[in-house]
């Protein structure tokens, strides 16, 4: 068994579009929360960061382990998930990019017959390791999505108020003569 091209492709690119969401966009942007039960950009991306060390250790296990079992990860359970969210996106995005590259070389590097190597989650039952990845690269899509769809509301809101100011501007001008 070998680990797909394209999920190996994945793993090692799309995480490097957040770059790309963020931009442009000022501090209030990726700090605030929209929706205060709702993860903001910046949270969203401190996940991302400490769940790859969190997944790194569980392909870890996978390999030195018979099918080890993995209860979901919970971010808000996690202490260390309160120590990367203290820290900011830049820095965030410096481990992010560090140890993606860590575990790329690792899986890169696995004899073949490694890759069918199991491990079961206590919710999506038993996978081998390419299942995981698969699954890794699922969830952080999930996650990029969020912080797209966060962006955007904030380019959208930002949009809205200037054009109302412009509306206004036009409106009163057109009133006063």
């Amino acid at each position: 068994m070998k680990i797909h091209e394209q999920t190996l492709n994945r793993l090692q690119n799309q995480h490097k579009i957040i770059r790309h969401y963020i931009d442009d966009l000022p501090p209030q942007a990726l700090y605030n929360r929209i929706d205060k039960n709702k993860w903001s950009i910046h949270e969203n991306i401190a996940h991302l960061a400490r769940y790859q060390y969190i997944f790194y250790s569980r392909v870890v296990q996978i390999l030195e382990e018979s099918n080890p079992h993995f209860e979901p990860y919970d971010g808000d359970k996690d202490t260390e998930f309160r120590f990367f969210v203290s820290k900011s996106t830049g820095p965030l995005l410096h481990d992010l990019y560090r140890i993606r590259q860590d575990l790329t070389n690792l899986l890169s590097d696995l004899p073949e017959g490694q890759y069918s190597r199991t491990a079961t989650h206590a919710k999506y039952g038993k996978m081998n390791l390419c299942q995981w990845v698969e699954f890794f690269v699922l969830h952080e899509s999930n996650h990029l999505f969020k912080i797209f769809k966060l962006s955007s509301k904030f380019w959208q809101a930002n949009h809205s108020a200037i054009d109302t100011d412009l509306y206004n501007s036009e409106l009163d001008h057109a009133l006063m003569h």
